[in-house]
C-alpha cells in the first residue's frame, strides 16, 4: 500500500521546466526502483493520471532528441574540421610521396635499360621492383549484358527472389500454415504466427 500511496503523491502541478524535470525524475526513479509495482490502475482518475505522465514523458523524449541532435551537430562540425585538416596535411604528404616515386621510376627505368631482365633492385631502405600484370578488363555493363543474353547465357547470373506480396495475394491462412488459394497446397517455408490484439495508447495533445 505504501508503494501505491507513494506514486500517487507525486505532484502534477506545472512548476516550470525545472519543476517538470524534477517531477519526471521522481516518477522515473520510483518506477525504476520498482517502488510502484504495487500501483494498480482501477479507475478513470488513475488512468488519466497515467496518460498525463505518459504525455509529459513523451515530451521529455522529444526534448532529449532535440538536445542530442544539437550536440551531435556541433560534434560533427568539429569532426569535419579535423577531417579537413587531416585530408589537407595528408594530401601534401601524398603529393611528396608521388613526386619521389616518379623520380624512383625514372631511375629504375634507366636500370632496366641496362639490364632488361631486371626484376628487383635492392637498396638499404627498400626495393625497386618490376612485375608483369594481367590485362585489365574494362566493361560496358549494358552492352556486355545484351551480348551475353543473346550469345553466351552460361555467363548470366540470375538472382531468384520470392515476391511475398504476390504470394500473399494468392494464398490464405489455414491454422499455422499458408495455402495456395487455387489448389489448397500448403506453402512450404511459411509459418503463420497468430498474434493477439495490438494495444495502443493515444495521448491527447
Amino acid at each position: 500500500m505504501e508503494a501505491i500511496k507513494d506514486i500517487e503523491k507525486i505532484d502534477d502541478t506545472d512548476t516550470g521546466s525545472n519543476g517538470e524535470n524534477e517531477e519526471l525524475e521522481n516518477t522515473n526513479q520510483r518506477i525504476e526502483d520498482k517502488g510502484a509495482q504495487g500501483f494498480v490502475v482501477d479507475d478513470d482518475s488513475k488512468a488519466s493520471w497515467c496518460l498525463r505522465k505518459i504525455k509529459k514523458m513523451k515530451k521529455k523524449l522529444n526534448d532529449n532528441e532535440k538536445l542530442a541532435d544539437e550536440l551531435i551537430s556541433k560534434i560533427e562540425e568539429e569532426i569535419r574540421d579535423i577531417e579537413d585538416w587531416r585530408d589537407s596535411e595528408n594530401e601534401k604528404i601524398q603529393n611528396n610521396i608521388d613526386f619521389l616515386k616518379n623520380k624512383l621510376r625514372g631511375y629504375a627505368d634507366s636500370l632496366k635499360e641496362q639490364d632488361p631482365d631486371l626484376k628487383t633492385y635492392s637498396l638499404p631502405h627498400g626495393d625497386l621492383k618490376f612485375r608483369k600484370q594481367r590485362p585489365k578488363w574494362k566493361y560496358n555493363e549494358n552492352k556486355l549484358l545484351d551480348f551475353v543474353e543473346h550469345n553466351f547465357d552460361e555467363a548470366l547470373k540470375i538472382k531468384k527472389k520470392v515476391s511475398k506480396r504476390t504470394l500473399k495475394r494468392n494464398a490464405e491462412v489455414a491454422g499455422n500454415n499458408a495455402v495456395l488459394t487455387k489448389t489448397g497446397q500448403v506453402i512450404e517455408g511459411v509459418t503463420i504466427v497468430n498474434r493477439p490484439e495490438k494495444f495502443k495508447i493515444n495521448v491527447n495533445n
